[in-house]
């Protein structure tokens, strides 16, 4: 659960929420504007992968910032390297691929819309996957996602484990209007997949801004501190 021992970390995660909630509605709205919703899980959608991996990059430079009395200390212990760098992009192909096999067993088209499967399992990656890698590093993120590493005590951690969870439950549930009877375009495969990620991302980050603005806002009005406690019970557990 998130705490106010850190006021330094909070302030971090509300301005990366923020942008969060910027960014990808500003995508989503400027592709419907341009006619191109339908579009998304087609190769030709592929500039806003690219997009989302740029502004999801530099919130992890943002995230990763630390203070300027160990900023030279903490540049040295983690200078990037060619070989990090590597070890990030195959670890990011790997989750990839496993994605791509996953959502194929849950019942995805498996020769007709491999394309398609194939975008759908780029953006789950980049959502959920790639903000803890370019934060936490190849092998802190294999022990966070496998559960042998806990991270209840690093806010940042947290959020971006509460980011991935929503984004895979978005994309799944996204799943149930696709068999529905009502002849609308957007139940294409991966359409509704595809915009449930996006959602379920949206939401955790707005969940997050709201989240530290009701425990800011207890600090003053004690009378919000049940409200708080709701939302803390309602955070995710230790390790998945």
């Amino acid at each position: 659960m998130f705490t106010l021992n850190n006021h330094y970390e909070l302030r971090k995660i509300t301005v990366s929420s923020l942008l969060s909630c910027i960014y990808l509605p500003s995508i989503i709205t400027f592709i419907s504007y341009k006619g191109l919703l339908y579009s998304v899980g087609n190769g030709s959608s592929f500039y806003i992968l690219v997009l989302i991996f740029l502004a999801e990059l530099l919130k992890s430079f943002y995230l990763s910032s630390t203070g300027e009395a160990v900023q030279t200390k903490k540049n040295k212990a983690n200078k990037s390297t060619v070989s990090d760098i590597l070890k990030s992009f195959v670890f990011l192909l790997v989750v990839l691929f496993s994605f791509f096999i996953g959502i194929i067993l849950f019942g995805a088209p498996i020769l007709e819309c491999h394309e398609e499967t194939l975008m759908l399992s780029a953006l789950i990656t980049l959502l959920a996957v790639f903000p803890l890698i370019a934060h936490c590093g190849v092998e802190i993120s294999m022990q966070l996602l496998f559960g042998i590493k806990s991270y209840t005590k690093n806010t940042i951690v947290q959020m971006l484990i509460n980011n991935a969870l929503l984004t895979l439950c978005g994309a799944w549930l996204g799943a149930v209007v696709i068999p529905l009877d009502w002849n609308t375009p957007w139940q294409k495969w991966p359409i509704p997949c595809y915009l449930g990620a996006v959602a379920g991302y949206l939401l955790s980050n707005v969940l997050t801004v709201l989240k530290v603005s009701l425990m800011s806002a207890a600090q003053k009005y004690p009378t919000l501190e049940f409200v708080v406690n709701i939302v803390n019970s309602l955070h995710t557990p230790k390790s998945i």
